[in-house]
């Protein structure tokens, strides 16, 4: 009986190798892999607990992105987002061709060492998108754009002409007239005017109406952002929070920008800042580089003219800690929206752009002082975004419901439904029981010789609720441990990728948390694998923990935040989580008769032998 037990297992384990070998594009984890053979191959399914539960304030500074709009839905209310960012000073030690202290001094070596009497001409705000040009054929036509982005000889234009060929001979393979001369390319023996450096993009994490407008506002910060905190002798990094509203307290000085905005997505040119004189035509009104898409928006050049150019030289410019006293940081608000536009952006490329001209000495390569001259010359310093910056969250009018299910989840009732909302509400998921012993159902489980050979956790969308703004719905969940915020071993031991070109947060793909949608594209649930944790528990007596529900916008990003509830009791969050604070509707432990199908649940598949 042993060995005959034993042999099973084997064809079972086989049969899982062979499958994920022979398989790259398997998606979902179910009963339909096994073979029909195993006529043994039995399902259980266990009880899950839920708790509601609501967040007073998050940890936001120092993420990966800024988020900056707002987007209503008829029960999660409206959540308004913006930021506060300080600057870093290190691009700022000199501007012109010499430092202002040898402006100051002169040079009896360097006639050209002259006062450059620098004068802005433009400042700018540059917050970038986040943007893909991901090629999948390498025909140079982005996957989005491409009529087949897995065939390199695909002629997206319809132009006779091959996207590939059009690429490597400088033409646009999106434009039948690449210099819009009236001439196809096929026939154009001069495509000159045509700038092949200028590309396409897909611009991720904007969602809502792109051709909304919004008034844009930015402002001078005037609370200092301590990079250490002082409550802890500034032993430790301090913590920027969700409602850490400086504004709203009234610690912002003058107005740098306030205008109306509609979003731009087409490259930004750049001219090139000098000419040659020997050649034509002329360099200034040629394009140099492209930028890619933006919102950009003009600043006070008075402002950067007295508190940036003129300070050249100062010690208020002359390192990071002297700088951050002298120039707190922007706030950057966005308000009066036509209609609900919400971006994530990315800071890490995000600056202060600053143009000027200065004086030069031109010596014409000579050195007969005769025909020297002083001539005017442009020069662009950029200021990049950096230090402490963090997001402000604000949530208004959500359903009284959610407070109700909070309630009860503190009175330890388990929740009828679970809402989420990274930077808001999250749940508390206990499995087989609701006090983490062991029920007398899970210990006759244990009781027996089982191999697990799947677990899944499976949450169903409450659509009654979802469906006003389903556009909103995260693309995935994830579930961690609830104590520490640490990842759960499934999600460790996982190394899947998706790879449809469609995919979002590809990696850890069987571990899973990606929302599902039935034939008809409407969007369904959302299903976890998580076998090795059931396993660890039924097989080797490990700790049933606690395990956290949240949303995530990177499933690589493990790091973590705090989070507070309104007692002050902290919480340890996943950073991904706040990300992008979109809600969702499930079905929790305790729903209605009427949709008691739909009930939160843990199904595993498993062999007994």
């Amino acid at each position: 009986m042993q060995k005959k037990g034993l042999l099973k297992i084997y064809i079972i384990i086989s049969s899982f190798l062979f499958i994920f070998s022979c398989n790259k594009d398997y998606y979902s984890v179910g009963i339909e892999i096994f073979d029909q053979q195993f006529d043994d191959l039995k399902t259980k399914t266990f009880p899950v607990f839920s708790y509601q539960q609501s967040l007073d304030k998050v940890q936001t500074n120092n993420i990966s992105s800024v988020q900056l709009g707002t987007f209503s839905d008829d029960f999660f209310g409206r959540t308004n987002s913006s930021f506060i960012s300080q600057l870093d000073v290190l691009s700022l030690q000199g501007f012109g061709d010499f430092n202002q202290d040898q402006e100051n001094e002169g040079s009896l070596a360097d006639i050209r060492v002259i006062n450059e009497e620098e004068q802005l001409t433009a400042a700018y705000l540059d917050l970038p998108f986040f943007n893909n040009t991901n090629d999948s054929d390498g025909d140079g036509v982005i996957d989005i754009y491409d009529s087949d982005p897995t065939n390199p000889e695909s002629d997206s234009d319809n132009d006779g002409l091959l996207d590939i060929t059009e690429s490597r001979a400088g033409l646009n393979p999106l434009s039948s007239d690449s210099d819009n001369d009236g001439i196809t390319d096929p026939n154009d023996d001069d495509n000159s005017s045509y700038n092949n450096e200028s590309q396409l993009y897909e611009i991720d994490s904007v969602f809502g109406n792109r051709n909304a407008s919004f008034d844009l506002k930015v402002y001078e910060l005037t609370y200092y952002l301590s990079t250490l905190d002082p409550n802890n002798n500034f032993e430790s990094t301090k913590e920027y929070f969700s409602d850490d509203n400086f504004y709203e307290k009234g610690f912002y000085g003058e107005v740098l920008h306030d205008d109306q905005v509609t979003l731009d997505f087409d490259e930004i040119p750049v001219l090139f800042t000098e000419d040659d004189p020997t050649t034509d035509p002329d360099e200034l009104t040629q394009v140099s580089y492209f930028e890619t898409p933006r919102i950009r928006v003009p600043l006070d050049i008075p402002f950067f003219q007295r508190n940036i150019i003129n300070r050249e030289g100062s010690d208020k410019l002359s390192n990071q800690l002297n700088f951050n006293n002298y120039f707190n940081g922007i706030i950057v608000k966005a308000e009066n929206f036509t209609d609900d536009l919400y971006m994530s952006l990315d800071i890490s490329n995000a600056r202060i752009v600053l143009e000027y001209d200065y004086s030069f000495y031109n010596t014409n390569g000579t050195d007969d002082v005769s025909d020297d001259i002083i001539e005017r010359k442009k020069k662009v310093n950029t200021i990049p975004l950096g230090g402490v910056t963090y997001n402000l969250y604000e949530h208004a009018g959500f359903n009284e419901n959610i407070h109700k299910e909070v309630e009860a989840s503190n009175a330890n009732i388990q929740s009828e439904k679970i809402y989420l909302n990274g930077t808001k509400f999250i749940s508390k998921l206990k499995l087989f029981s609701d006090d983490n012993s062991i029920s007398s159902e899970l210990r006759d489980f244990k009781s027996k010789d089982v191999l697990i050979n799947e677990a899944n956790l499976v949450l169903h969308l409450d659509n009654n609720i979802n469906k006003s703004n389903s556009e909103f719905l995260p693309k995935r969940l994830y579930i961690y441990s609830y104590k520490d915020g640490v990842p759960i071993e499934d999600y460790n031991k996982d190394f899947s990728i998706s790879f449809s070109p469609t995919a979002v947060n590809a990696n850890k793909f069987l571990f899973g948390g990606i929302l599902q949608y039935d034939s008809n594209k409407i969007p369904t649930s959302y299903k976890f694998n998580i076998t090795n944790h059931i396993s660890n528990i039924i097989r080797h007596d490990s700790l049933n923990i606690e395990l956290g529900l949240t949303t995530t916008s990177d499933i690589e990003d493990i790091s973590i935040k705090n989070g507070y509830f309104s007692n002050q009791d902290k919480l340890i969050l996943p950073s991904p989580s706040i990300s992008l604070p979109f809600p969702v509707s499930l079905f929790g432990s305790n729903p209605t008769q009427a949709d008691i199908s739909k009930k939160l649940k843990l199904e595993i598949i498993y062999t007994e032998y």
